[in-house]
């Protein structure tokens, strides 16, 4: 008679320990980028305000109308809108133009603390694309805040220290 092989149900122990090794490799690559620090998350909400600016001025620039970036303390967000406060179409998702700071695609644990632009909550540029005033936006990301001023000659923010 012919020898059978035996049949194996189940894994090896080697074969286990090698899957849970790789395993245990993968979940430390990832686990920095899932846990970002305060730091690279305020990083993540400035790039996001000066994209909103920047949009704002360059239609601003282009469509000879006044547009500007509109802040809401209390709702956590920002928008670009035009000369009637209203949103204006992103033109990537072809929805409004509005960034929720607690939407899930945004950094937890960000915070909107204040913005102000000769005491307007809107950095409003004219139908030359020029910031009408310059401003202040004061975010936080857990104990660190950071203060970025808006330069009316560049539209660009610059990380500044808080006043006490």
């Amino acid at each position: 008679m012919t020898d059978r092989k035996r049949s194996r149900n189940g894994f090896t122990l080697v074969e286990l320990v090698v899957v849970v090794a790789i395993l245990a490799m993968l979940a430390a690559i990832v686990m920095p980028s899932v846990s970002m620090s305060d730091k690279r998350k305020l990083d993540t909400v400035q790039v996001a305000i000066q994209d909103a600016i920047d949009h704002a001025q360059s239609l601003a620039y282009h469509k000879g109308e006044p547009y500007g970036v509109k802040f809401h303390v209390v709702k956590q967000w920002f928008a670009v809108v035009n000369d009637k406060a209203t949103p204006v179409e992103d033109p990537l998702s072809h929805g409004p133009y509005i960034v929720y700071l607690n939407n899930p695609g945004m950094p937890g644990n960000i915070e909107l603390e204040s913005a102000q632009f000769n005491g307007r909550l809107v950095a409003g540029f004219n139908e030359k694309g020029i910031l009408q005033y310059g401003g202040e936006v004061v975010i936080r990301g857990g104990e660190t805040s950071r203060r970025l001023l808006i330069n009316s000659a560049t539209a660009k923010l610059v990380e500044a220290p808080i006043e006490p």
